[in-house]
């Protein structure tokens, strides 16, 4: 049951992926089908929930089958659309093979199959799992409801309501850990492992998009094994789930403003979507793309895909909320609404900064190759300016989760616990987008061409 309850996620994730982007390779529609599968599979079930519909195997997966073939019929009349990406994956050039390329493949297979076998084995044991996501996935799967939940209902456990309670998290990984219960999982770590798989597929596509198969296949690579984000992608947790969505949603964003590809700006916005129905802190990434957008639509006076793709970004937090309240589950309130000055807030808050972002513990070598790269490309960035979106994108999205932090009221916690777990955690949503700024600027871009010419001269004329 459990495989076939996969599958259907995976085809119901492809269809709307196809149905959305006609010029999507092999690599990217293969990872984003369950990316997007298991979000929207969420989503429904949220809606199922809310009707009154008892979450079952058989009621979840009836009610993506319909979805499919829903879909299924649209892409049927829509089949000139299904030829046109079939040729655009036919007219696939096979990279050069290089024994630089292979051992980067091999090394790339090595620790997604090591991180998967340790997933897989080891049962979920971290705090916030065990007393939150995993928890509460078994839970709602043992119930058939979220809103009714026994954690949320019964006397008992009345910690679980209260301000920081992980009843009013955005519902994307508890349910889908809810899924694969339903469908019969000894563990949910599953849904971890497949998302890493996932993830690896899209981040490798995109990245050969702007760099050689070699470079692309180094940076995802160096992006894997960033060590604190490979050592949490094992858990149960939100962390590393959430910066996949939000990482390939900005990725995403800036694939469709350099490659021209109106179709990916709508894939973007899926992603920002599920960046967003997984944690209420993806805004930040949302707001970042809209800023770009905002600029974008009065250069180009396109007000009305503006409009639409604010309404899209804000979906799932609205959606959510109003479920919240509409079954009495919203928690305190903890942000602070008006503007105000602490100048010891700043202080710590830039002190615990600087100590993340030069451990090399954290994130290895990440945020050094990102200082080194950026400041050798400075000569490009202001003449020609290389990659500067990128570069809006990756400081915006920091700015705004920086003043985010700063607007929390912490009562729970001390700005210094804050500052070294969550905000740490957070950062691992950067660090795809740092390895695709290094990837895809000038001079590493140049210097890989040198080595591809090098490993794969040409041959003199006759």
């Amino acid at each position: 049951m459990i495989y076939f309850g996969l599958s259907v996620t995976t085809i119901l994730g492809l269809c709307v992926a196809l149905s959305i982007s006609q010029r999507l390779k092999i690599v990217e529609a293969l990872g984003l089908a369950f990316l997007m599968g298991i979000g929207i599979q969420t989503f429904l079930m949220v809606c199922m929930d809310w009707v009154g519909i008892r979450l079952t195997a058989t009621s979840a997966l009836t009610c993506s089958g319909l979805v499919i073939a829903g879909l299924c019929v649209s892409l049927y009349f829509r089949w000139a659309s299904v030829k046109e990406w079939l040729r655009y994956v036919s007219a696939f050039t096979r990279p050069k093979i290089s024994w630089l390329w292979v051992l980067a493949l091999l090394a790339i297979a090595v620790v997604v199959v090591m991180n998967v076998a340790k997933t897989m084995y080891y049962p979920t044991f971290d705090t916030d799992s065990v007393r939150g996501f995993n928890l509460i996935g078994k839970v709602v799967a043992h119930d058939g409801t979220l809103k009714n939940c026994g954690l949320y209902t019964d006397a008992n456990y009345a910690e679980m309501r209260g301000s920081v309670s992980t009843m009013t998290y955005m519902p994307l990984t508890q349910l889908a850990y809810t899924y694969v219960y339903l469908l019969g999982a000894a563990t949910s770590k599953i849904i971890n492992a497949l998302l890493f798989i996932s993830f690896t597929l899209v981040f490798y596509g995109l990245m050969s998009r702007f760099a050689t198969h070699t470079l692309a296949a180094i940076a995802t690579f160096l992006t894997l094994i960033t060590p604190e984000m490979l050592g949490f992608s094992s858990m149960s947790g939100v962390n590393v789930i959430h910066a996949f969505y939000a990482s390939l949603g900005i990725i995403f964003f800036a694939t469709w403003y350099y490659k021209k590809i109106p179709s990916l700006l709508w894939i973007a916005a899926c992603m920002l979507m599920l960046n967003s129905w997984s944690r209420t802190e993806g805004i930040v990434f949302i707001g970042a793309a809209g800023c770009v957008f905002l600029w974008y639509s009065i250069k180009t006076k396109q007000y009305k895909t503006l409009l639409l793709l604010a309404g899209c970004g804000l979906l799932p937090i609205i959606f959510w909320n109003v479920f919240l309240k509409v079954n009495h589950m919203e928690g305190v309130q903890s942000v602070v609404a008006k503007l105000f000055w602490d100048g010891e807030k700043v202080s710590i808050i830039m002190k615990e900064m600087w100590i993340l972002f030069k451990s090399n513990t954290f994130y290895g070598i990440t945020f050094v190759a990102f200082i080194i790269v950026l400041a050798s490309n400075g000569w490009m960035i202001f003449k020609k300016y290389d990659q500067v979106v990128t570069l809006i994108l990756i400081g915006l999205s920091w700015l705004f989760y920086t003043i985010l932090i700063y607007q929390v009221d912490y009562i729970w916690d001390s700005l210094e616990n804050v500052m070294r777990y969550s905000y740490k955690r957070f950062l691992f949503s950067f660090v795809p987008l740092l390895w695709f700024y290094i990837a895809s600027s000038h001079n590493v871009k140049w210097l890989f061409d040198k080595v591809d010419a090098f490993l794969f001269p040409l041959k003199k004329q006759a």
